[in-house]
């Protein structure tokens, strides 16, 4: 494994998710990396990574943001409504 894998998989194990604003600011780090695109009010984070996609479904599942999975050519697409964020 590369050392970016190995600190992916390490963050995915990660599953204290009590403080929502810890929560917040990871899942802010998310949204401004290159792996979104922004569609009239969805929001569509794309990765080929599969612990990317499982702690990225932790963070919205723990804030109640629904949200719904793709799998489009080996990559995983999560979108959802950003009216409200």
């Amino acid at each position: 494994m590369s050392f970016s894998s190995d600190i992916k998989q390490e963050l995915n194990k990660t599953s204290n998710l009590a403080n929502k604003e810890i929560v917040k600011y990871e899942l802010m780090g998310y949204l401004i990396s290159g792996n979104i695109d922004i569609d009239k009010n969805t929001i569509k984070f794309t990765t080929e990574s599969d612990y990317n996609i499982n702690r990225f479904s932790k963070l919205l599942t723990n804030l109640n943001i629904n949200h719904n999975i793709h799998i489009v050519r080996k990559k995983f697409c999560y979108r959802f409504k950003s009216k409200r964020y």
